[in-house]
């Protein structure tokens, strides 16, 4: 079951972190039908499901709550939908379940405090004034003190029909699940919605050329990114095939010429990600994980790769290079399609279907591949990587905490990456 909400429905003040307090609460709260019974949810449900490592997520934009069944059989199905209907729409939110749950939410983001710092600090630099940059995603300030009454509005705004997503995947009847959803949720009439603000979106003019991070517990990084507005849907399953097939040519080429400027760097150490972001964006980002205080030396090198590719481009040998590694990868994933866990493709499916999108499965990706990537040649390639790159505004990044030792770092990073290009068309610009 997804819900469409999240950390951006937290929009009024005294709701920090109550999504995510909800989504604990979705599982042990008791419902009206079992107003004695806490983890109601869990008691029912536990014979019925296999052990997972998570039973629900919650993001900026959602919460996903995951059942891997036991069983297909209609009955049992019917059970556990009927406890997905209780927990969209009956949940009572008594008070020991309430504060019980308060204090497992707190100790769980306690931990992941540094790293959400870190993330939002970039956020804030790379897309500014967008969902994860201006609403201060995952900040629980108000969970120890909400109201009951505060958490049940959330819950209100939140858990309606229009908002959720029951995903089915399994060896299963589709009709007689259709129908078995149908009998539990069809007659479910939310009251009236409240207008809905809409969300950030973020401003490209605000990003700056250069940023630096010297928090203590931060990372030894070094990044150089592209941030552009996440693309409409794709008009066609053809098309959008034909843009995730791009992305992984790319990214391959990419990670080639990394790994040739550095063969000696570990697994890791440096690479490329492509990402049509739920945040509303879409991101290209090429980063090296160098070690001790080497962040000169890995941000020239960032800068010339990028400013080679941007110029210069993909030589032949490295484009035929990248598709052959994309074939073998969709091999490889196409090869390994029966081992991935149905909870898995339930979770893509529901992302793949909020974002107007299909599931198209790896054989299926990689039969178009081989008919398609001929006809891709090395100047067609380098003509979409530069539209590509030169879409939105380049940003570099270090993040090193020795940086608070400098006096001006992003004049030192700027210097760094100017020494290693003779291109003028290069140079950065504020």
């Amino acid at each position: 079951m997804r819900n469409e909400g999240g950390f951006i429905a937290e929009r009024r003040p005294g709701e920090r972190g109550l999504a995510h307090l909800i989504e604990h609460l979705f599982l042990v709260s008791p419902t009206t039908r079992a107003p004695d019974e806490l983890r109601h949810f869990i008691r029912i449900g536990l014979p019925l499901t296999f052990p997972a490592p998570s039973a629900g997520t919650t993001s900026w934009r959602e919460t996903n709550y995951f059942l891997s069944t036991r069983t297909t059989k209609a009955a049992d199905l019917g059970t556990l939908l009927d406890l997905f209907r209780e927990a969209a729409t009956d949940l009572t939110f008594r008070a020991d379940a309430v504060d019980d749950q308060r204090a497992d939410v707190m100790r769980e983001m306690a931990g992941r405090k540094p790293g959400n710092d870190i993330y939002a600090s970039y956020i804030a630099a790379v897309a500014p004034r967008s969902p994860n940059d201006m609403i201060d995603a995952q900040n629980s300030d108000d969970v120890p003190t909400a109201s009951v009454e505060t958490i049940r509005g959330l819950y209100r705004r939140l858990y309606r029909p229009e908002k959720m997503m029951i995903v089915v995947v399994g060896n299963v009847d589709v009709t007689q699940v259709k129908m078995l959803i149908e009998q539990r949720f069809g007659n479910w009439r939310g009251e009236a919605a409240t207008a809905a603000s809409p969300a950030p979106v973020f401003q490209a003019d605000r990003i700056q050329p250069i940023s630096f991070s010297a928090l203590p517990q931060g990372r030894r990084t070094a990044l150089i990114t592209v941030v552009t507005p996440t693309p409409s849907p794709p008009a066609s399953r053809d098309e959008q095939a034909a843009r995730m097939l791009m992305d992984l040519l790319a990214t391959r080429a990419v990670n080639d010429r990394l790994a040739l400027v550095q063969p000696a760097g570990p697994t890791g150490k440096v690479g490329v990600f492509v990402e049509n972001g739920e945040q509303g964006h879409r991101q290209i980002m090429v980063w090296d994980n160098f070690a001790g205080d080497a962040w000169r030396p890995a941000v020239a090198g960032l800068r010339k790769m990028t400013c080679d590719l941007a110029t210069i481009g993909f030589s032949d040998q490295e484009w035929s290079a990248a598709k052959q590694g994309v074939i073998q990868e969709l091999e490889q994933r196409a090869s390994g399609m029966a081992a991935v866990p149905n909870v898995d493709l339930a979770k893509d499916l529901s992302h793949a279907l909020a974002a107007g999108e299909d599931l198209i499965p790896p054989d299926e990706l990689l039969r178009r591949a081989r008919i398609w990537l001929p006809s891709v040649d090395t100047r067609g390639g380098n003509r979409w990587w530069r539209r590509q790159w030169h879409a939105g505004r380049e940003h570099i990044r270090v993040e090193l905490p020795e940086l608070a030792q400098i006096k001006d770092p992003a004049a030192a990073i700027r210097l760094a990456a100017d020494a290693a290009v003779q291109d003028g068309g290069c140079k950065i610009r504020w």
